[in-house]
């Protein structure tokens, strides 16, 4: 495999600038194709360039890398915190992190955390969009397509109906689907790449962390703080900011 593209996001540029050099000067296997030194640059750097591998501070000038994730459409790469918090090690593996390297940055720790990137990645079978493609040619001739949708997860892929999805939460850079018969699936994309998929005549985000398939909602709970009865006995908070558009959209006001 060539050298894996990456991305250093930290706010602080004489930071960004050494672990480039270190980069550039210890780990060969890395090819540093950008750095930002804001959330808004690092957004725009990411979803363009789609870099392998991202370097990311926890603390940024506005709010935290964890932050940065959840507001990304693209997020197929791997994850190497680079920060002085080291409280927050915990957390940055719930994001699937490769590893956390402490600043100051301890040469043989960089590299060591750069092999294990490579490694991750090198291994990984890159069939997930392959198989999609094929998948969806099989079912297109017979209109199943406006039926399903992928949810790919490390291992594999399920194709699942949409009537049987109850609702979505984010976790992180994942989305679990809670489906019919108390199943749920846990999809290695974020809730915002999903709410541009699912058809926004059946399903609406009420709440950051929630979309609802709408014809899964048994009732809207006005009084005890406004929340989706879901069919599955589940209550999914609205937000107030949302609450004015899903009555409108619902054409209850």
């Amino acid at each position: 495999m060539d050298k894996i593209n990456a991305i250093i996001v930290d706010d602080e540029i004489n930071n960004s600038d050494l672990l480039a050099h270190f980069l550039q000067k210890y780990c060969p296997l890395v090819n540093c194709i950008a750095i930002a030194n804001t959330k808004k640059d690092a957004i725009n750097l990411i979803n363009t360039h789609k870099p392998s591998l991202l370097f990311l501070d926890i603390m940024l000038d506005e709010g935290t890398g964890f932050d940065l994730l959840e507001a990304l459409s693209f997020t197929e790469f791997k994850v190497v915190f680079v920060t002085a918090f080291n409280e927050y090690a915990i957390k940055a593996f719930k994001y699937n992190a490769v590893d956390y390297v402490l600043k100051p940055i301890d040469i043989e720790q960089l590299i060591l955390a750069v092999n294990k990137a490579y490694r991750e990645i090198e291994s990984e079978t890159f069939t997930e969009k392959i198989q999609l493609q094929q998948t969806y040619k099989s079912i297109t001739n017979n209109d199943l397509y406006k039926k399903l949708i992928a949810v790919p997860s490390n291992k594999k892929i399920d194709f699942i109906k949409i009537e049987e999805i109850i609702y979505l939460k984010s976790e992180g850079r994942y989305t679990v689907f809670f489906l019919t018969d108390n199943i749920q699936l846990v999809a290695t994309k974020n809730l915002g790449e999903y709410e541009s998929l699912l058809d926004a005549n059946l399903f609406f985000r009420v709440h950051n962390s929630y979309i609802v398939n709408l014809t899964h909602v048994m009732s809207i709970n006005k009084i005890d703080g406004n929340y989706c009865q879901m069919t599955n006995k589940d209550q999914i908070p609205i937000a107030k900011r949302r609450q004015d558009q899903l009555h409108k959209f619902l054409k209850i006001k």
